[in-house]
C-alpha cells in the first residue's frame, strides 16, 4: 500500500447515492477530515479527490502525504434494491410465519402460493413470471398424511419452475425438506421449520433468509464490478456497528436507516444485539411504489404540499425514478413526508420495545431536512413513552466500520471517531397522558445559562433550545399524574442538547390523524413551523 497506511476512505454505496467520507489519524487518534456525498453511478475516484482537497485546505498538516491517496485503503459497503422471493406454505398461517422471517429479513415478497387452494397456473406465473431470486416452500412442523399430500403438489410445481429457470435458489424449510430426497442441486438449500414470530424478532429461519439474501446482493455486486472484490451489505454492517456503539456507550441504542430502496432498524444494549429488521418496503421510495397505490398513499397521507392528491401521487413516483430532483421547494416536503412514511412502516413491522437511550439516523434522506425536522420524524413515528437522545450519523460512517471483521479493531475505531460520526440533534421525550380539561402539570428544564419554565401543553410538541454539547436536568410536575413510562407525578430525567433542541411531546400515543386531508396537513405543518429556520 503507498503512502500513509493508516489514511483510509469509507464508501457507502446506495441504490440513490454514494457516500464517501475520510479518516486519519490526527494528535495520537482517527479523525473524519472531510465527507461528501455524490448521485450514485458516478465515478467515485473524483469524490475522493474532493475529500483529499478539502482536508489540505484546511489543514495541510494532517495529511502528510497527500499525494499518495489513490493507494490509501477503502472500507466499503452497498445497499442494494431488495430481492425478490416467491414463498410456498400449507395455508395462511404458513404463508404468514414464513412470509413475517421473509419480509424482515430484507426480501420483497412477490408471489404467494397455498398448496391448500393451489392453483396451477398461478403459481407457475408467479414462479417463472414475478422472476424471483428465491422460491421458499415452509411445510408445519409436524405434517399429517393429508397435509403431506398437499405439501407435494406445490413442491412438485416448484421444482418444475425451478428447473426451468437457472437464476434462482429454492429453499424447502421444515417439512417441505422431505421432498428434497434424490432433488440434487447446488441451488436446493435446507432450512427450519417457520415459526409464528414478528419480522423483527430472530428466527433461525430469518437468520437463513437473511445470509440469502445477502449472498444475491453480493451477486449482484459481482455481476456490476466483476474486476474487484463485493463490497459488505451495508444494511448488515450498519447493524453490526449499532451493536458496537451500543456496548461502548453501555447504553440501549436503535439505529434506524431509510435508504432509497429500503429500510432497516436494529436495537442493542450493552451485551449485544436485541433485534434487527431489514424491510424491503421501509425505503423512502422503494421500488413496489411505482405499482402500488395504497403505497404512495402513505406518504400522500403524511404531505404538506398543497397539491391535490393525484398530483401528488405522479411527484411521489417521479421522486422513485429521479431521487436528485426537486430537492429544494416543495420537493424537500415531498421527501419528509417519504420519509415519514418509511419510517412508519418499519416501526409497524416493529416489535414492542421500552425507549433507547440514544436513537440514531441513517440515510441521506435526513440531509436534506433541519436537525427538528428529523427529530419530530422520530417523535411521529417510532413513539414510546420516555425520552432518547438523538443523532444523525451524517456521514454514513456507521456501515463501513461494521464491515471491519475485527471487534476491537472496530470499537477503536468508533470509540476515536464518536464526536465526529454522530452529530447530535437533540432529546424528544413523550410524555402522553395531560387533558386539556384538566391541569397539565409543567416542566422545568434547568441546565447552563437561564433555564425555562413552562407549562405542558396537551397534545402538542413543544421545543426547548438545549445547545450540543451541553446537558440539562429536565422535572416534569403532573398534577393529574402523566404518564413517562412509569406513571408519576414527578419525574427527573438528564437530556443531551443538540441542533435541534429539545422536543417535549404530549401527543397520544399512537399517534392519530384528522381523516381530511386539509386538516391533516394544517396539523402536520402547525407542529413542522417552529423547527423550520425563521428565514427559510
Amino acid at each position: 500500500m503507498a503512502g500513509d497506511p493508516l489514511a483510509f476512505f469509507t464508501l457507502d454505496h446506495g441504490t440513490a447515492s454514494t457516500a464517501a467520507a475520510l479518516v486519519a489519524p490526527v494528535a495520537g487518534r482517527f479523525r473524519l477530515l472531510a465527507a461528501d456525498v455524490q448521485p450514485a453511478g458516478l465515478p467515485v475516484e473524483a469524490l475522493l479527490a474532493r475529500l483529499v482537497d478539502a482536508a489540505v485546505a484546511t489543514d495541510a498538516a494532517a495529511l502528510p502525504d497527500a499525494g499518495s491517496w489513490r493507494g490509501w485503503a477503502h472500507l466499503e459497503v452497498a445497499t442494494r434494491p431488495a430481492p425478490r422471493v416467491v414463498i410456498a406454505a400449507l395455508d395462511e398461517p404458513g404463508l404468514a410465519a414464513v412470509g413475517a422471517a421473509a419480509g424482515g429479513a430484507g426480501w420483497r415478497i412477490v408471489g404467494r402460493l397455498r398448496a391448500d387452494h393451489l392453483d396451477a397456473l398461478e403459481g407457475t406465473a408467479a414462479c417463472l413470471g414475478a422472476s424471483p431470486d428465491l422460491l421458499v416452500v415452509a411445510g408445519p412442523p409436524e405434517p399429517t398424511t393429508r397435509q403431506r399430500a398437499a405439501m407435494s403438489e406445490v413442491t412438485a410445481l416448484i421444482r418444475a419452475a425451478f428447473e426451468r429457470r437457472p437464476g434462482f435458489t429454492c429453499l424447502l424449510a421444515g417439512a417441505a425438506a422431505e421432498a428434497a430426497e434424490g432433488w440434487s442441486d447446488p441451488r436446493l438449500v435446507l432450512g427450519p421449520a417457520a415459526t409464528a414470530a414478528g419480522p423483527a424478532e430472530p428466527t433461525s429461519l430469518g437468520e437463513l433468509l437473511g445470509d440469502l439474501a445477502a449472498d444475491v446482493t453480493a451477486r449482484a455486486a459481482r455481476t456490476d464490478d466483476p474486476s474487484g472484490p463485493a463490497a459488505a451489505d451495508g444494511r448488515r454492517a450498519f447493524a453490526v456497528a449499532i451493536t458496537s456503539l451500543a456496548a461502548i456507550l453501555e447504553q440501549r441504542v436503535e439505529g434506524v436507516d431509510v435508504g432509497a430502496a429500503g429500510g432497516a432498524r436494529v436495537a442493542a444494549g450493552p451485551h449485544g444485539r436485541q433485534a434487527r429488521l431489514v424491510l424491503a418496503d421501509g425505503g423512502l421510495v422503494p421500488p413496489a411504489l411505482l405499482d402500488d397505490d395504497r403505497l404512495v398513499d402513505t406518504v400522500v397521507a403524511w404531505s404538506t404540499v398543497h397539491d391535490d392528491a393525484f398530483l401528488q401521487r405522479d411527484h411521489v413516483r417521479n421522486l422513485a425514478l429521479w431521487p436528485w430532483r426537486d430537492v429544494a421547494g416543495d420537493g424537500i416536503h415531498l421527501r419528509i413526508a417519504a420519509a415519514r412514511a418509511a419510517l412508519a412502516r418499519l416501526d409497524a413491522a416493529w416489535m414492542s420495545r421500552p425507549a433507547p437511550d440514544l436513537v440514531v439516523v441513517s440515510g441521506g434522506c435526513f440531509a436534506v431536512m433541519p436537525p427538528g425536522v428529523a427529530e419530530l420524524l422520530v417523535l411521529d413515528t417510532m413513539r414510546r413513552p420516555g425520552g432518547a437522545a438523538v443523532a444523525h450519523d451524517h456521514a454514513r460512517l456507521l456501515a463501513p466500520l461494521g464491515s471491519i471483521d475485527d471487534e476491537d479493531d472496530r470499537r477503536r475505531l468508533l470509540v476515536d471517531l464518536l464526536d465526529d460520526l454522530l452529530l447530535p440533534l437533540g432529546s424528544v421525550m413523550v410524555a402522553p397522558g395531560s387533558r386539556p380539561a384538566r391541569h397539565p402539570g409543567r416542566v422545568h428544564v434547568g441546565g447552563p445559562g437561564p433555564g425555562h419554565d413552562l407549562p405542558l401543553v396537551p397534545g402538542a410538541v413543544q421545543v426547548v433550545p438545549v445547545a450540543a454539547g451541553s446537558t440539562a436536568l429536565v422535572e416534569f410536575d403532573a398534577r393529574d399524574g402523566g404518564w413517562l413510562g412509569p406513571r408519576a407525578r414527578r419525574v427527573a430525567l438528564e437530556v443531551s442538547g443538540g441542533l435541534g433542541g429539545l422536543l417535549i411531546d404530549t401527543r397520544e400515543v399512537p399517534l392519530h390523524l384528522p381523516d381530511r386531508a386539509d386538516r391533516r396537513r394544517d396539523l402536520i405543518e402547525a407542529w413542522e413551523r417552529p423547527l423550520w429556520p425563521a428565514d427559510r
